[in-house]
């Protein structure tokens, strides 16, 4: 049966790896958001905890519920409670309307639109999500925002970053005025923690969704650095068939054999999330065979007959075929594809 390997070995050094660049452990802010990137929401989350992280970031309440009790603070990001939510729960804060929804003693992590114009309140609103959350008995955390390229080469990440900056003396003289102890920042994703590695780190969190995965696609001029692939997908012999010349494969018959030609059916198609290669092009899996005609919604085709072949342990090669990220294929990854956790113990 098709399966997911999930490489703790790997994620371990990942997380600690990126947790140098921003104070340690303790700072760092895993994103579990979109089942773990795909790979897996309740498999991941527990490796974190095991590793020292305490603060998670999930995309929704559904989310939360499943990894409730592992972190100290788990921050929603695109969700609203209907309820009043435990204690460890923290809401990412979109827009001063959304903090008139939410039920007293709820914890907030504002946004902050440094340049982006996705979301967040303008700089200029700060003192009214003071005045609001106070007067509705809510507990305003911190204020965040988000790099839209950090991993770009370009000015536009120094401005948003500047821009951010310059709001923290402004929120901290707030704090005081309505008698906040302590406003935490966080600004940096996965690119911005990598790109300012050598750097400072100005902030008192920082959140890390894909390079704990292990990717960036942060340029080489920016630089290198050790992030390994978490995932592996592998796929069960279902048949196998020698054929000759002339014999087609596949819906279509865009593979026409050229030879007499061992060839095996796996069991794993774009019905699994596998992105649906159209028999066009060359599109190899880890072993550098090509898929044999279109991947089918259940199955696909290569020449041999192992019993199981790995479809890919680095997805870089499938997104440049695709002309896509590397969040784009893991993301879309069926959560019904069983998942394994591999060198616990190493």
């Amino acid at each position: 049966m098709a399966r997911i390997e999930l490489d703790f070995d790997a994620y371990r050094h990942n997380l600690l790896y990126l947790a140098k660049f921003c104070g340690g452990i303790e700072r760092l802010i895993a994103v579990f958001k979109d089942n773990a990137y795909g790979h897996g929401l309740t498999q991941m989350a527990p490796l974190a905890a095991a590793v020292g992280v305490r603060m998670a970031a999930v995309k929704n309440c559904m989310e939360a519920r499943q990894i409730d009790g592992l972190f100290e603070t788990i921050l929603i990001l695109a969700d609203l409670p209907t309820a009043p939510p435990p204690p460890s729960w923290a809401f990412a804060i979109h827009s001063l309307r959304a903090l008139e929804k939410l039920p007293p003693n709820t914890r907030l992590h504002v946004k902050v639109d440094t340049g982006m114009h996705r979301n967040g309140i303008f700089a200029d609103e700060i003192e009214d999500a003071f005045k609001i959350a106070t007067s509705r008995g809510l507990k305003l955390e911190a204020f965040f925002t988000h790099y839209h390229s950090a991993d770009v080469l370009s000015s536009d990440f120094f401005v948003q970053k500047e821009r951010f900056e310059a709001i923290k003396p402004l929120a901290r003289k707030l704090a005081k005025r309505y008698n906040i102890k302590k406003i935490a920042f966080h600004a940096s994703n996965s690119a911005a923690i990598l790109r300012e590695a050598n750097s400072a780190f100005l902030d008192d969190y920082a959140r890390s969704g894909i390079a704990t995965y292990g990717y960036t696609d942060l340029p080489k001029a920016l630089g290198e650095h050790d992030l390994r692939p978490v995932l592996s997908l592998w796929a069960k012999m279902m048949s196998s068939r020698t054929l000759t010349k002339g014999d087609c494969i596949g819906y279509g018959a865009t593979y026409e054999v050229k030879d007499k030609l061992k060839v095996s059916c796996y069991d794993i198609g774009y019905g699994d999330g596998l992105f649906r290669y159209n028999g066009q092009g060359v599109l190899r899996i880890a072993n550098k065979k090509p898929i044999l005609g279109r991947v089918s919604m259940d199955s696909f085709s290569v020449e041999g007959d192992d019993d199981e072949v790995c479809v890919f342990n680095d997805v870089r090669e499938f997104a440049q075929f695709f002309n896509t990220i590397s969040y784009d294929i893991l993301t879309k990854l069926s959560p019904f594809l069983s998942r394994k956790v591999i060198r616990m113990g190493s």
